[in-house]
């Protein structure tokens, strides 16, 4: 019984460090809804490329690392349908911070 307890106590908590790390993967770029929806198209096509696109793009003078990482695990993973998936569904996320920035102008 002790086990299960300690167990779900774990499972509850997290590191500091884990959040910050998960902050840093989804924060994506701000880009033009032009060229976020041309990222997304080429994230459908040919997955990953327009992630790693989206992390050249995307802010001034420097590129995201780990925007450009996730691309190119996306593109290697392709093979196995579910980078393919992933490059998609992190299309529609680039896609949403476009349209949200539209918005808020």
């Amino acid at each position: 019984m002790q086990g299960v307890e300690y167990a779900k106590e774990r499972i509850v908590m997290y590191q500091k460090e884990d959040a910050e790390l998960w902050d840093l993967l989804l924060k994506l770029p701000r880009l033009s809804y032009t060229a976020a929806l041309v990222c997304f198209f080429l994230n459908i096509f040919i997955p990953g490329t327009g992630t790693m696109l989206c992390s050249c793009l995307g802010y001034q003078g420097a590129w995201s690392k780990s925007q450009l990482t996730i691309g190119i695990v996306q593109m290697l993973t392709a093979v196995y349908i579910v980078g393919w998936i992933f490059s998609i569904y992190w299309g529609w996320l680039i896609l949403q911070e476009a349209m949200k920035d539209k918005a808020e102008v």
